[in-house]
This record gives structure tokens, sequence and C-alpha cells, in this order.
């Protein structure tokens, strides 16, 4: 039943009042290994803004490395900003944003900054209207697929099988796993193993995450061909578009991009060498909701899906919003549920992710009972901090 809450009429300012920052670090509910990372924690920035008397949140994210310098950014240099303006505006305070921290950079910290901001607008106006945020971004579907993800390398075989057997017994039926070992042998070791707990029926997604040059990478995914793959993530590093279309047009094998791109422009560049299948722009590093639709109509154009990476909770209600949208991304271990910062998990009914009747992105937050997480404004510092496994 949708959350009843008075709507404001269109015509009514939604003034920001107040405008707090707040920075939460914590571990991953389960361990997170990469081809390149182990992630020691995940750092959440909330964004609170009180519009007439009502807070809204927005949320970003990084995973260990830099929450400080995106709280700083928005506490420093945004707070000002946003203080008295119209938050039905969201556009408009983007592009302004935008523009007041060009010279920062359009990436990274900027854009994570960015996002917090967008998504706390989003929110206002969902609230206003008392619709969720699904539909006040457009509404396309009132569901979509899941798949479930781990950032598993550390698995063995055997007990990533056993993981599979027991997300599919839940109701998925796409699956997502690392590859990436020094070993090719183990690396099809992984495959095999999965693509046979799941069936032939199953999707069966990989994920490298920039561990190779092309020539490994050619190498490895025509071994993986056998295995029926429904994409290759990141083979190569982000900035190598050119070996990205080699590689498709060596292997055939679909290759899905985007968690480390930050702008329309990076994802326009991959579009016309022709190198990417799935664009998976990330809600955060892009920016927020406002760049991230305009990222998912530049795919449509090209007759692309999106699939984005990470953050189902601001991931779901975008790919319900539009008409080229693939499927969601369910990372385990990373969810604000699982890391206890929200009440309730997102819903995940037979393999579908279903946004919640409720107005807003519908995380109920908990910060209260997580006060030992939150890192303070100053005199903090991290032994954890390195994370590249090199």
């Amino acid at each position: 039943m949708m959350l009843k809450t008075p709507a404001i009429a269109d015509d009514h300012p939604l003034i920001i009042e107040k405008v707090e920052v707040r920075l939460f670090r914590m571990p991953p509910s389960e361990p997170w290994e990469d081809a390149t990372h182990r992630v020691p924690a995940i750092e959440i920035i909330i964004l609170e803004l009180t519009v007439n008397g009502r807070l809204a949140r927005g949320f970003s994210y990084t995973v260990g490395v830099g929450g400080t310098a995106v709280r700083a950014l928005l506490h420093d240099y945004c707070v000002a900003e946003l203080l008295g303006r119209d938050a039905r505006y969201i556009v408009g305070l983007w592009r302004s944003l935008y523009h007041h921290l060009f010279r920062t950079g359009m990436a990274a910290i900027t854009t994570l900054a960015m996002a917090a901001v967008d998504v706390a607008l989003w929110e206002i106006r969902s609230m206003a209207s008392g619709r969720p945020l699904y539909l006040e971004l457009g509404g396309n579907e009132p569901s979509i697929p899941a798949y479930t993800s781990g950032i598993d390398l550390q698995m063995s075989p055997a007990d990533l099988a056993k993981t599979q057997l027991q997300q599919q017994a839940a109701g998925y039926q796409w699956f997502k796993i690392k590859v990436g070992l020094p070993s090719i042998a183990d690396d099809i070791a992984r495959v095999a193993a999965t693509r046979q707990a799941i069936g032939s029926e199953a999707k069966l997604i990989l994920d490298a995450n920039q561990a190779w040059d092309l020539s490994e990478a050619i190498k490895r995914c025509n071994a993986f061909s056998p295995y029926d793959i429904t994409w290759i993530e990141e083979p190569l590093v982000s900035t190598d578009i050119d070996g990205h279309a080699a590689l498709r047009q060596k292997t055939g094998l679909p290759v899905a991009i985007g968690e480390s791109l930050y702008t329309a422009e990076e994802f326009r560049q991959y579009l016309m060498a022709d190198a990417v299948d799935i664009i998976q722009a990330d809600v955060v590093r892009v920016g927020g909701l406002s760049p991230w639709l305009r990222i998912a109509d530049l795919a449509a154009a090209w007759n692309r899906p999106v699939a984005p990476h990470f953050f189902a909770e601001l991931s779901l209600h975008a790919l319900c919003a539009i008409d080229n949208g693939l499927v969601l991304e369910n990372v385990r271990g990373g969810s604000l549920f699982e890391l206890g910062l929200a009440r309730q998990p997102i819903q995940i009914l037979g393999g579908l992710g279903v946004p919640r009747a409720v107005h807003g992105h519908g995380v109920d937050f908990d910060l209260e009972r997580n006060t030992r997480f939150e890192v303070a404004m100053s005199g903090y510092a991290f032994s954890d901090i390195r994370s590249h496994k090199a």
C-alpha cells in the first residue's frame, strides 16, 4: 500500500533550510576480493536536507578510500551553494554545482559528492509528490530482473558453486562471479563449477575488474566461450576503448563497461567506437540520478541496454524508470541493509527487484544504532586504507 503523505502543490517552493553531511565507514558483511583489490570497508556519505520542515536524505559511497574527501567537498564547498535554494529545480541545481566544482575535475570525488546532493533533491521531489522514486523519475515498469553478484575471488570453486545454488533457491536466474586469477586454469575451474551448479538455462556473467591486457583477455574470453557467458565485465583498463572494441571483434563475447566511467562523454566515446554491448553506469559515480538518466538515454540512442553497477537501493528505481533497463545488480554483503544502515532490505521477489510502494527511495535509515561507525570530522586515521593487492 502506498504510504500516505501530503502532496505539495507544484507551485509551492521547496526551500532548503538546513544541510548536514555525515560519513559512516564499515566493513562489508562478508569478505570482498576481486582480481585487483581487497575491500576493507565501505564508506557511506549521507547528505541530510531539511526542506519545509521535512528531512530528506541523499547518499553516496566509496569502497573504502576517499569518503572523508567527499564529505569535506560537500561540507566545505557545497552547503553554502544549497542553502536557500528551491529544491524543485533539480537540473538547475546540478548544473550550478557542476560549474561551481568544475575546476576540481568531473570524476571520482566531485561526482560522488554531486550524487549525494542529486539523490537528496530527487528524494525531496518524491516526498512532495507522494510517489515512489521510480515513478517520479519517469516510470516504465514496476519490477526488473535481478542478478546475484559476489566480490568472491577468494572463494574456491566448490564454495562458489554452493553459494550459487543457495542463491538460485532464493529465485535468482542471473549470476555474476569474479575472474582474474593468475592461472587461466583456475579461472576456468570457477566458471565451470558455477555453470554446472546453475544449469544451462541460467545467465552467467563474469567480471575481471580490469585485470588483463588485450592479448590475455582474448585468450581467456575464448577459453570461457564453451560456458555460454552472458557478458564479460571490465576485461581491460577502462581507458582502453580501442582494446575493448578489438576484444568484441575477436571473441564475439559481449562486453560490459561503465563502473569506472564518470561522464556522459566517456560513455559516448565507447559507443561511437562500437566498444561496448552493455552500459553499466553507476548512479553515484556519474554524479547522481539526473546525469544517469541522460546516459541511459544516450545508450538507448545506440540500442544498448543498461545494467548499472552496484548500489541496488538507487539502481532499482533508476532501472524501473527507463525502457532500456536490463538487469539489477545485487551485491552480496554491500547493501545498506547488510551493512546495518537500513532497517529493510530491497525487495527481490522471485528473481525480480521490486521497488517498495512508498514515497521516495524507500531507504529507512537506522543511523543512531550505527554511531560507532560514524567518522568524526577530525582526528581520524585508517590503518586499512590500502586496498590494492599489488
